[in-house]
């Protein structure tokens, strides 16, 4: 048996993770610290999920548990500058990070595994619990009476730049342009667009991750895919969580328009598309300028990549989307048939326990 510490706190994330992938019978857990490191197992591995904000005292908490174990496993689901700055700070040999995204660096001694906990639940509903939802409510490829959804979410630099550029009169734009959490944002519709049919929403949402019930099942109010917004709109502006170049963070801002068979331009970090492509996406440089993707300065990205949702309100609407159907076709296609979780998580996970 390896010997497995857990934080109490986290106990049901972990045993969710060793149910799943199979390990609950050669793993012995434990939520108190001192039994652990009393305890006699040859092997010993210690897993954490990364705080998010970003906690002081898990620096010496890491320190302590990567010298008094074989390794230390650290899950990321959420990925930004604080978070990556960790990584480089706890670049250890004995700790391994699993994360929702790529790093655009190298680190000298972790280990880095994929962790698409963004992909994997923002499908599921789609894929498992209504599979014929999208199919059956989207007019796909059809001429729409606006451009670009450009749904901007929460305060940030690179939205800002979207919100004063883009023409609000041929695109679909809504902006919280607040920093503090004012739940009165959500009932704005200038700022937000609900869902017509199927939600369910608790008397006060903060943030968009909240969870609230669609068609039926519990999901993050994010990751809904806008069905209405999506069928007055032809393409999507995708302005993702964070736009620095040294990482991407892929959210269920990058799952919902490749659900909705969409062109996407991004508002992201450098090689965000370069980074989509590596997992066997393809993206719409045969169609517009991507080149936006390699520019090193953020803003200059953004202003090169707003250009091209310029460029395309000026093309016709009906050719474009003749010319990015099998492109679309062929990434909904991956996003739906590969198995997130099992490809890229589980055999990583699992090789931390199984013949140590």
């Amino acid at each position: 048996m390896v010997g497995v510490f857990v934080p109490k706190e986290t106990d049901a994330l972990f045993s969710f993770h060793f149910n799943k992938c199979s390990i609950k019978d050669v793993v012995t857990v434990y939520n108190d610290v001192e039994q652990f490191k009393s305890s006699r197992h040859d092997y010993k591995v210690a897993c954490f999920q990364m705080p998010y904000p970003v906690q002081d005292a898990f620096n010496a908490t890491l320190k302590e548990f990567a010298n008094c174990t074989d390794h230390v496993l650290v899950l990321m689901s959420e990925l930004h500058n604080r978070t990556v700055q960790f990584i480089q700070n706890n670049d250890d040999k004995r700790i391994s990070y699993f994360i929702c995204g790529e790093l655009n660096f190298d680190t000298e001694h972790s280990a880095i595994h994929k962790f698409y906990d963004w992909f994997t639940t923002t499908v599921h509903v789609y894929k498992h619990e209504r599979p014929m939802l999208l199919e059956q409510s989207l007019q796909h490829y059809c001429v729409k009476p606006k451009y670009f959804d450009v749904l901007l979410g929460r305060k940030k630099h690179h939205r800002d730049i979207a919100y004063r550029r883009v023409n609000k009169d041929h695109n679909i734009v809504t902006y919280l342009d607040t920093v503090d959490n004012d739940a009165k944002d959500f009932n704005d519709l200038t700022k937000w667009r609900w869902p017509a049919a199927g939600l369910t929403i608790p008397d006060r949402v903060e943030w968009t991750v909240d969870v609230v019930n669609y068609e039926g099942h519990r999901m993050s109010l994010s990751q809904i895919v806008p069905i209405d917004v999506y069928n007055e709109s032809a393409y999507s502006l995708v302005a993702e969580t964070n736009y620095d170049n040294h990482y991407t963070f892929y959210t269920e801002k990058t799952v919902k328009p490749i659900l909705g068979k969409r062109l996407f331009v991004c508002l992201s970090g450098q090689y965000a598309l370069k980074n989509l492509q590596k997992i066997g996406f393809k993206t719409f440089g045969s169609v517009i300028d991507e080149s936006y993707d390699d520019v090193e300065d953020w803003a200059l990205r953004c202003n090169r990549a707003l250009d091209q949702v310029d460029y395309l309100s000026t093309q016709n609407q009906e050719h474009v989307l003749e010319q990015i159907k099998p492109i679309c076709e062929y990434n909904h296609s991956v996003m739906m048939s590969t198995n997130w979780y099992e490809t890229y998580f589980m055999p990583s996970f699992v090789s931390y326990f199984i013949n140590q």
